[in-house]
């Protein structure tokens, strides 16, 4: 008790910030407690007056989805309608369950109770409904669905009248609620007004006090900042944290100097680590020169067989003008495929050697692949790395329909996004799990066989790296999948230039 007694006495900043927070909080715990407990039995009011309505409103609007879910799968038997049926079913099931078994506050309402039991008869005849339908029984599903739409008729009408009655209770509680509202906001004025005067009082003291030494400080702090550290040592007596501040200020000032000489071997020392830092920049860029270089691939072999082998077998059969053609474009797509990665080639480029290999994967596979080609005549100009899409094409063959018997779609466009030009293959093969998705999107493509059946032996890994490279960017390729459905690579690329195609 002495020591507490003692501190109390002492002349602190800390002693006056203190008393005056504490008078400010347990003022403001007080109006908080009041209207914490005022706010809360409003609330509670405020629920009992609107449960009902809530309540009436939101079966309404779920009796209107469920017709309407009802109404296209019978007219379609669409598996998803049906589906999203069941759904506002059970919804309103156990709706009905509730107000029937008294668990709604109002259950013992005796309209709200036939409503219930309307909601039962409503759903029974969905049920008759959807088991006509399911027999093919066309004039028992529509005059099923009939009698529905007049049960639901029927009960709208009763939730109006129901809501009518509703009203007028809430019209008294409303005007109670008003009255107590006027009463919160008169409380809430008077310790805003007690919490006001309490803040001006303290302000005051505090800034007299405060003032005086900091003034006296921040002339001596003028003098250093002009070059002069022989600061004039003035005393005097004010609050104890301004005593010890202004004699840490004149400790200080007598170490400037020292200081400042510390810096200056700081700046010579940070000059140093900046030329270091310099060199390390041109040695990385230098690795990832190489680095580019080392990402180059040879052509496959056994692509270069298995194509031969078809230009071979369509020379047999046809008198070879088709096989001339054949190996016009197979000689192009080579003469393509090996030039350097180092290359700059234009958008337009990329997708006139995409449709020379679409040419070759006609001969080899006929109908069973279709491939589609649209480049906005804006963006075919931008320049990129050679050797792009292709093997994006080949990784959406070689993976995408490995087990699909149907024929396969190829959708490939370009176009202008803003700063950006994309650049999108979209494939309806068997798509990508969700866990192999999130790895490519962070751009790990260490479990992806790139090189298992691409003529150029580049995949897609290659292909990131090189175009990471070559734009200066990391997020530059994105990854959409859905199982069994379809999958798209896109390729965000900084715009450059545009010409046509």
């Amino acid at each position: 008790m002495n020591r507490i007694s003692t501190w109390m006495l002492r002349n602190t900043l800390k002693r006056k910030v203190f008393s005056f927070i504490l008078v400010l909080l347990l003022c403001f715990l007080s109006g908080f407690i009041y209207t914490f407990y005022v706010t809360f039995r409003v609330n509670e009011q405020i629920n009992e007056m609107f449960s009902t309505s809530i309540s009436l409103k939101a079966m309404n609007e779920e009796m209107r989805e469920f017709e309407s879910h009802l109404e296209t799968y019978l007219a379609s038997k669409n598996s998803d309608s049906f589906v999203q049926y069941l759904d506002t079913y059970n919804l309103l099931n156990a709706r009905s369950k509730a107000i029937i078994a008294g668990e709604s506050p109002y259950a013992s309402n005796l309209q709200l109770k036939n409503i219930g039991h309307l909601l039962e008869a409503y759903l029974d005849t969905s049920e008759k409904a959807i088991e006509y339908k399911r027999g093919r029984n066309t004039e028992g599903y529509l005059d099923a669905y009939g009698d529905l739409l007049n049960i639901g008729g029927y009960i709208e009408h009763k939730v109006s009248r129901l809501e009518a009655l509703d009203f007028e209770v809430n019209l008294e509680n409303y005007q109670q609620l008003t009255a107590q509202f006027a009463e919160i906001q008169t409380n809430l004025v008077i310790i805003a007004i007690l919490l006001i005067a309490l803040s001006v009082i303290f302000v005051f003291t505090f800034s007299v006090g405060v003032a005086t030494p900091i003034v006296d400080l921040s002339e001596q702090a003028q003098a250093i900042a002009s070059g002069d550290y022989h600061v004039k040592r003035v005393k005097g007596t004010h609050f104890k944290e301004a005593e010890l501040l202004r004699d840490t200020f004149y400790d200080m000032a007598s170490h400037i100097q020292e200081y400042i000489d510390e810096l200056k071997d700081k700046v010579e020392t940070e000059n140093k680590l900046r030329l270091s830092e310099t060199e390390k920049l041109k040695i990385q860029n230098s690795l990832n020169q190489a680095e580019l270089m080392a990402l180059q691939s040879q052509i496959n072999p056994h692509f270069l067989f298995n194509t031969l082998n078809a230009g071979m077998q369509l020379a047999i059969i046809e008198d070879a003008e088709r096989t001339g053609h054949f190996l016009e474009v197979l000689s192009a797509l080579f003469r393509y495929n090996i030039q350097s990665l180092q290359n700059k080639v234009k958008l337009s480029q990329e997708f006139e050697n995409a449709q020379k290999y679409y040419e070759l994967m006609k001969v080899r596979f006929g109908d069973q692949f279709t491939f589609r080609f649209q480049c906005s005549p804006e963006v075919a100009g931008t320049e990129m790395p050679p050797l792009i899409l292709q093997p994006i094409i080949e990784n959406a063959l070689i993976h995408g329909f490995r087990n699909k018997t149907e024929s396969g779609l190829i959708d490939i466009r370009a176009y202008l996004s803003g700063e950006h030009v994309c650049v999108e293959v979209l494939d309806n093969g068997e798509g990508i799990t969700e866990t192999d998705l999130e790895r490519l999107n962070r751009g790990d493509f260490t479990k992806v066989s790139d090189r298992v059946g691409h003529t150029t032996g580049l995949g897609l890994g290659n292909v990131y790296e090189r175009l990471r490279h070559f734009f200066g960017v990391d997020e530059i390729m994105v990854f959409e999948s859905v199982v069994s459905s379809h999958t798209k690579v896109t390729i965000r690329l900084p715009r450059k230039e545009s010409e046509s195609c």
